[in-house]
């Protein structure tokens, strides 16, 4: 089914969950578009819930593979999408009714080739992300959107998916630096149209420091751009907590590289669309 939008809902045991992430896309005002779970190995009943809304609806499809981790079932699934526009959503999180026309629009309307929204988080915790713009010095330090973004399903093409070395965590981070390094535009709706859900079970908890460190050397070193903008931030947080050294050296551990400062100057800044 050619369609506008292909949503990707990866889904692995959220059988709790799931009912209500379909039901907030079976409620959407706009009408182009297609659901795609798949279904990573439960072994619950998540498959077979699914599976109702399937006979019910049209434009869900259910893909069933086995255990691989959200990355890969993520592209497994993109691989099959007929829509223009790819907008990833976890099986345990939820969207307004007007999510997706809003999302669509401002798509069309060229606006950005990242189109995302404010979020609200529940369940463990309440309120709102407050992130920062995702410009190349923010993203630099960490990820400032959550993966729930509509893009162009020529730029996952071009950049090749998600990096299935991310499994741990992390993917969709690296997934945006592509963007970044590309100089792609993201533009935020300055709405809550996405609810993001806090548990238990939520990946982002389940990342150790150690992992987190390893898998941010891994992304470093692929997206080597992002090299100032890393030391530049380590000085200026060095600085800031009066870490220098007699010596006058500044000792960057995360690099194990040892740096003198001399001068520091900055020809321009990053271009803003």
């Amino acid at each position: 089914m050619v369609c506008k939008i292909s949503v990707i809902v990866p889904c692995y045991n959220q059988e709790k969950y799931i009912k209500e992430c379909l039901d907030s896309l079976v409620s959407q005002t706009f009408k182009d578009y297609e659901v795609i779970v798949i279904d990573d190995g439960s072994t619950d009943d998540s498959a077979e819930i699914v599976n109702e809304y399937v006979q019910h609806n049209k434009n869900i499809r259910l893909i069933r593979q086995a255990n691989q981790g959200v990355v890969v079932a993520r592209n497994n699934a993109i691989k099959q999408a007929q829509g223009t526009y790819i907008y990833p959503l976890d099986a345990d999180d939820v969207i307004s009714p007007s999510c997706l026309e809003k999302l669509c629009a401002a798509m069309e309307e060229n606006k950005g080739d990242v189109i995302y929204s404010d979020v609200e988080y529940f369940g463990l915790k309440n309120g709102l992300f407050l992130k920062k713009e995702p410009n190349v010095w923010n993203m630099s330090v960490g990820n400032q959107i959550v993966v729930s973004a509509l893009y162009r399903k020529s730029d996952w093409e071009k950049y090749g998916g998600y990096d299935e070395n991310m499994k741990n965590g992390l993917g969709d981070w690296e997934f945006w630096l592509n963007f970044i390094e590309d100089k792609k535009f993201f533009y935020c709706i300055c709405e809550t149209l996405m609810s993001y859900r806090i548990s238990s079970f939520s990946r982002s908890r389940q990342i150790n420091k150690q992992q987190n460190k390893k898998l941010k050397r891994y992304v470093y070193k692929k997206h080597r751009f992002l090299f100032p903008y890393v030391i530049f931030n380590k000085i200026c947080r060095f600085i800031f907590q009066k870490k220098l050294t007699k010596s006058g050296k500044l000792q960057l551990k995360f690099f194990k590289i040892p740096i003198s400062i001399k001068l520091l100057s900055i020809e321009g800044t990053p271009k803003e669309r």
